[in-house]
């Protein structure tokens, strides 16, 4: 019976094996796609476009205007524990601007908030006046530092 069932499988496998499988005809087959070479990818170099710094500090009609060097003499402490700011605010420009002075109290640790104030003032062309945010926050001094900036509204 052993022997009956080994020549079975053999005769079932070769049989298997030859069913269905094509045959090589000899015919050679055209290609039936055609993709042309792509060019090589170039590396974007960036343009020269960068504006001037003078464009943007310089005060100028109508043009770029930075506020940053109009708050000056600035003065943030706390008095026991209650905060309060106090700055002088130039317009350098030839026109009225409005400023937003902006006082923060963030943590030296890790640069979070704590308090924070904002005060808009409206100054003529080449004026100063001194700008002052009294009492702003009450807590500790300990761990604690004040920014402050000013901004232009509507620039």
């Amino acid at each position: 019976m052993t022997t009956a069932a080994l020549a079975l499988s053999a005769s079932l496998v070769l049989t298997v094996a030859g069913c269905g499988q094509p045959t090589p005809s000899g015919d050679s087959v055209a290609p039936t796609v055609s993709v042309p070479v792509q060019p090589t990818i170039t590396a974007d170099t960036p343009s020269d476009d960068v504006p001037d710094p003078a464009d943007t500090t310089a005060p100028s009609d109508g043009g770029l205007f930075d506020a940053a060097s109009s708050l000056t003499s600035t003065n943030c402490a706390a008095n026991g524990e209650s905060w309060s700011f106090s700055g002088t605010l130039t317009n350098s420009d030839s026109e009225e601007h409005t400023f937003t002075v902006a006082v923060f109290l963030v943590k030296t640790s890790d640069g979070s908030d704590v308090a924070g104030k904002e005060i808009d003032v409206k100054l003529a062309a080449g004026a100063a006046t001194p700008v002052s945010i009294k009492n702003f926050h009450t807590g500790s001094s300990t761990g604690v530092e004040c920014l402050s900036g000013v901004t232009v509204k509507g620039l």
